[in-house]
């Protein structure tokens, strides 16, 4: 697969990547506008025998209609820290809230890099890159961005993998 004449290889920097992650800002656009002290607030309401629920997790970050990514999210956080139960206790939301409210590029691409990497081989494909954009952007109601969710997978895995071996 080719980018498109927007993306040519000839026009980029070696930091095409960088850019291109840059541009998915929208990963998590509709987190990270409350303080902990809200996330704290409604953990408290939410928790159940002092843990979330992972059903809860996407209304306990802000996130209560973007269920389908909330849980992605969690999966993919959870993952990292070798969590393997369906809650978490409130050390363990502080934690994934660090991340998600981290807007460094490499905290960025680590979030995007665990949920991409569901298997948690190390390795990522371009087709599951495309699956993470689409349903980024479908969540942050960002229809441009779905539509051309192939198109930065591609730019994505062209810097990050050029040959096609699996990025890790």
């Amino acid at each position: 697969m080719t980018s498109s004449k927007r993306f040519d290889k000839d026009d980029r920097s070696k930091s095409g990547a960088a850019r291109a992650l840059k541009g998915l800002r929208f990963m998590t656009q509709n987190v990270g506008s409350e303080g902990w002290s809200e996330i704290e607030a409604r953990f408290h309401e939410l928790a159940v025998n002092g843990s979330l629920p992972k059903s809860k997790f996407g209304q306990c970050i802000g996130m209560k209609e973007s269920s389908e990514f909330a849980s992605e999210l969690f999966d993919a956080l959870a993952r990292r820290r070798g969590i393997k139960t369906p809650s978490i206790i409130k050390a363990e939301l502080y934690e994934f809230w660090q991340q998600i409210t981290n807007q460094g590029f490499d905290a960025r691409l680590q979030t995007f890099f665990d949920m991409v990497d569901k298997d948690a081989d190390g390795r990522i494909a371009e087709e599951e890159v495309k699956e993470i954009i689409a349903l980024s952007a479908s969540a942050n109601k960002l229809s441009k961005i779905q539509e051309r969710a192939e198109e930065y997978a591609a730019l994505i895995m062209e810097e990050l993998d050029p040959a096609s071996l699996g990025f890790h």
